[in-house]
């Protein structure tokens, strides 16, 4: 039980000794504020949508083959402010947005929009969106302004997104109406939702939605009243919730339904983003100011904090890919000159934290640790073939799990000597989707996630 504990959360493929650089990439063809960004399968990234000057439709792609931005189809319709989510068919998700209802779906394969069921709900201020066990896609919360009397909206609502048939249903609504919240999905499935903003009060409440029956539950508060603030699950299932105006903070212990506060940040924080990065078995925190910073997930202590290379806002301009790199595409640039006035500007550069180029090994040093190299090609609809290397003989065993921790195929179980090896895996019977290949050795326990296409 507890291998599938860590299978559901952990996405690592090595081990790594430092942090990593940053590296400026091709800018993009338009300068872009209020966009969304994904990963598409093929590792490429998917950009869409602008608020600059008007609302737009016009979306791009980074080829990561040609290291440069192309133009793709645009949108059926103009969005800003919108969400973008990879679901399990492959597909992406455009979801709402500034003035919109409606949702449609990008095929990467085709690179063409279609229209698909539209969200029951108007909103357009930071609701949370978050993929389910099941793939199947849920938002809560969020805002909207009433443009003939101006009247300032938060919501409890909740809807789901049904892959499989393409349409929106309505959940039950949360307990309290909140915009600015996080939504964390738990080890079993429930989805847990903390503070936010409700008119003028910023909350401390949170609550954890249970899909198997659609209801809501109420659990102990935060230590401290959180907005805009930022969540992720740790490895032990708990979940580390940071900033939001501050530096502090806390985790949640979800066996005994209660908060504790752990050693702060190195900066005030608002609007970040948190993603693991395994190779270093530590937290990558990005925004809230031009800079980033590593945290201690296992002594909840920071560790180190590095500039970032110009003066951006880092908030819903960035994401973290399946090779656990770090990738940001425009959003405001600003300059605080001699007189202290700051001015802003729309953005189309684009960066990548690169957590793999800053180490430094020779042949000999390959074998020092055991090591899980992420599977080529990846994603794949026939092959793939398997990279890995342990330091010393001993008993190991490489297995494939499914998103739900449920074990898939046995690939090898046996005894190794010292060396690199390949394994060339061709599943049977199973379904498109997001599976985990799982490295287990006499110390540790080593993961990627790899995207099968049928």
């Amino acid at each position: 039980m507890k291998i599938i504990k860590i299978l559901l959360l952990i996405t690592s493929y090595s081990i790594a000794q430092n942090y990593g650089n940053w590296i400026e990439l091709d800018s993009m063809h338009v300068e872009r504020i209020g966009h969304a960004l994904v990963e598409l399968p093929n590792g490429n990234i998917l950009v869409s949508g602008n608020g600059v000057d008007s609302t737009q439709s016009n979306a791009e792609i980074y080829d990561f083959t040609i290291g440069k931005w192309r133009m793709t189809t645009p949108m059926n319709v103009p969005r800003v402010s919108h969400a973008l989510i990879l679901v399990n068919t492959g597909k992406v998700l455009a979801i709402g947005g500034y003035k919109e209802q409606s949702c449609e779906l990008f095929d990467p394969v085709s690179e063409t929009w279609s229209m698909t069921d539209s969200i029951p709900t108007f909103r357009w201020f930071n609701p949370s969106v978050t993929e389910l066990a099941n793939g199947n896609i849920l938002v809560t919360g969020g805002g909207y302004i009433d443009t003939t009397t101006w009247d300032d909206y938060i919501l409890s609502n909740a809807e789901i997104y049904n892959i499989a048939t393409e349409s929106w249903g309505i959940a039950t609504p949360m307990n309290i109406k909140r915009k600015n919240h996080s939504a964390t999905l738990l080890l079993d499935g429930r989805v847990l939702i903390t503070g936010g903003f409700n008119k003028d009060l910023e909350l401390d409440d949170c609550e954890i939605y249970n899909p198997d029956d659609n209801t809501w539950t109420q659990v102990a508060p935060l230590s401290e009243a959180r907005n805009m603030h930022s969540a992720i699950l740790l490895k032990n299932g708990n979940v580390f919730v940071s900033g939001g105006n501050l530096k502090s903070c806390e985790v949640y212990d979800v066996n005994e339904n209660q908060w504790f506060s752990v050693d702060d940040m190195l900066a005030y924080r608002t609007g970040h983003k948190i993603y693991y990065i395994s190779k270093i078995d530590k937290l990558f925190i990005l925004g809230g100011e031009a800079n980033w910073e590593i945290y201690d997930p296992i002594n909840l202590t920071p560790v180190y904090k590095g500039s970032f290379p110009t003066n951006i806002f880092l908030r819903d301009n960035n994401l973290q890919m399946s090779n656990e790199n770090i990738f940001v595409a425009g959003g405001e640039e600003y300059e605080i000159p001699d007189d202290g006035l700051p001015y802003t500007w729309p953005s189309k550069r684009s960066w990548t934290f690169d957590v793999i180029t800053s180490i430094n090994e020779d042949n000999d040093n390959q074998t020092k640790g055991f090591k899980l190299m992420q599977n080529y090609p990846n994603p794949f609809n026939g092959q793939t073939q398997i990279y890995y290397s342990i330091p010393s003989k001993g008993e190991i065993s490489i297995k494939v799990y499914n998103s739900l921790g449920q074990e898939i195929e046995e690939l090898f179980n046996g005894y190794r000597t010292k060396g690199s090896y390949i394994i060339n895996w061709k599943p049977d019977n199973i379904t498109s989707g997001v599976y985990l290949v799982v490295f287990q050795t006499p110390s540790q326990i080593i993961t990627n996630k790899t995207i099968y296409l049928k």
